[in-house]
């Protein structure tokens, strides 16, 4: 958390009411977002969220005090009553105490907000304003590859224009594509695709042309968010999303709480960006979780990976992956220099595809204690999975979660998860909270009496930890899934 002369800082794309896309951008219309802000700090936090219009000097504030280990979502149903419909833009987050954020993206109908049949939905991380760098780093970019486009949404998060932001995309083919930004306003954010590059002219027949990786470079701080999405459709139906990555992200191991091959009808392909300067060699360790292979470990590997470039791992089927078909598990993914990674995953069947990405947790970053803004049980017809990823060298002995809730019917409670109840969590392997309504796993009985509540959630373990929240709709089809990644915290 970057403190600026006593204020903490986060840094976010906003897409509100009404957007319509140009040549990039999400496609359709009825985009609104609403943010989640978590106080992580040790006394009441005052929280001041300021908003910039990408086309207009305007800027809309709003303000609110949260308590400690709760949470609060501004959305433009109940906050920032003078944003015009069709705004687009980009927020700063100020607070006297630390405090982390996701953003949710989507176009489905709430009251004044969306559009008609909108389904989509897409979730990433508020970026700390520590993790702001003149070079952003993308994993994965796609150019309408096999119906699919990127999107990338970049802030300056410099306090002077960004007039040098330059996008290099390298494609899985060799191909290079360079697209010169346009000028971005401190604090404000612009929006392109490999399609706004002049020489990106992909084949009919060939995809490897068509996705890749992208690195930003600019003579500003900034941050992004990459969003992926139909490469085009009147009303949208699905989205995935996570935040770029800077160079406090490099390392030479990274965790993935969740891989699937067939798993429900689910498979993931792992993108790893070489950050290192140099060719890299890159090994993936599974452990199963779930299915055929719980309890068992496999391997993939590669080497001679490109500087720059990404390799993906696709779990899919018996080719090309060691993982198992029927399978979930984690991953622990080293190499022989830095790297960035994230997780793709897929529908292997139906139209559209539902699908949510993440991002890999870099060692470095990990720790005893782990922050989840946004964890819902049948909130607005949706359910969250939080899978909890132990990274030690030995089993959890002692671990919980606390659970601060707001129930719609009566009011707000706190819920702390019982290990006896739980058990412990083996060296690499996960444990999932799913619909806690259904089940006895708290120290003083199951609060969550009426299966509707929305809720900040606080992990502490003895071992170091890394946690992914996945969100999906309690009838299937009725919403697209979403997903981020829990924020370690320094215990």
């Amino acid at each position: 958390m970057k403190k600026v002369a006593g204020i903490f800082v986060l840094l976010f794309v906003l897409i509100t009411v009404g957007v319509v896309s140009a040549q990039s951008g999400v496609p359709g219309s009825g985009w609104w977002s609403g943010e989640q802000v978590q106080n992580v700090g040790d006394s009441t936090a005052s929280i001041t969220i300021t908003a910039y219009d990408s086309q207009s000097s305007a800027e809309y504030v709003e303000s609110k005090s949260i308590n400690v280990g709760e949470a609060y979502t501004f959305t433009p149903l109940s906050d920032f009553d003078t944003m015009p419909a069709g705004f687009q833009g980009s927020a700063v987050v100020s607070s006297d105490q630390p405090v982390k954020a996701i953003v949710n993206v989507t176009n489905q109908l709430a009251g004044s907000v969306g559009v008609a049949g909108g389904k989509a939905a897409g979730q990433y991380q508020g970026t700390d304003g520590a993790d702001i760098a003149t070079t952003l780093y993308f994993p994965l970019a796609k150019g309408d590859h096999y119906g699919k486009t990127s999107s990338f949404y970049v802030q300056n998060a410099g306090s002077a224009d960004a007039t040098n932001v330059v996008a290099t995309f390298s494609m899985t083919n060799g191909d290079v594509h360079t697209y010169n930004v346009p000028t971005i306003g401190a604090n404000k954010m612009v929006v392109f695709s490999v399609s706004d590059a002049g020489s990106y002219s992909p084949s009919l027949g060939d995809q490897t042309d068509r996705f890749g990786g992208l690195i930003v470079t600019g003579d500003q701080p900034l941050a992004g968010v990459v969003m992926e999405h139909d490469t085009s459709a009147s009303v949208a139906t699905v989205l995935n999303s996570t935040r770029g990555f800077t160079s406090a992200s490099f390392d030479m191991k990274a965790y993935a709480p969740v891989i699937k091959n067939g798993w429900y009808g689910r498979f993931t392909g792992l993108q790893i960006q070489n950050t290192s300067g140099g060719l890299i060699d890159i090994t993936v360790t599974y452990a199963g979780t779930g299915g055929t292979c719980a309890g068992s470990t496999f391997v993939d590997s590669t080497t001679g990976v490109a500087d720059g470039t990404s390799y993906t791992f696709i779990h899919l089927g018996t080719s090309g992956t060691n993982f198992p078909e029927s399978c979930v598990g984690t991953a622990t993914i080293e190499a022989t220099g830095d790297f960035v990674a994230i997780v793709n995953e897929q529908e292997t069947t139906g139209s559209p595809k539902a699908g949510i990405t993440y991002s890999a947790i870099n060692d470095s970053a990990t720790t005893t204690k782990v922050s989840v803004p946004l964890f819902k049980d049948g909130y607005y017809d949706a359910l969250s999975g939080l899978q909890i990823q132990n990274i030690g060298a030995v089993a959890t002995t002692s671990w919980s979660a606390t659970f601060n809730c707001t129930d719609t019917s009566s009011g707000t409670f706190t819920a702390i998860s019982s290990d006896a109840k739980t058990g412990q969590i083996d060296p690499g392997a996960a444990y999932l909270f799913y619909s806690p309504s259904g089940a006895d796993l708290f120290t003083a009985g199951n609060p969550f009496v009426n299966s509707s509540v929305n809720c900040a959630v606080t992990i502490v373990a003895d071992q170091p930890i890394v946690a992914i929240v996945n969100e999906a709709p309690t009838v299937a089809g009725n919403l697209d899934d979403n997903n981020y990644e829990g924020f370690n915290l320094a215990p």
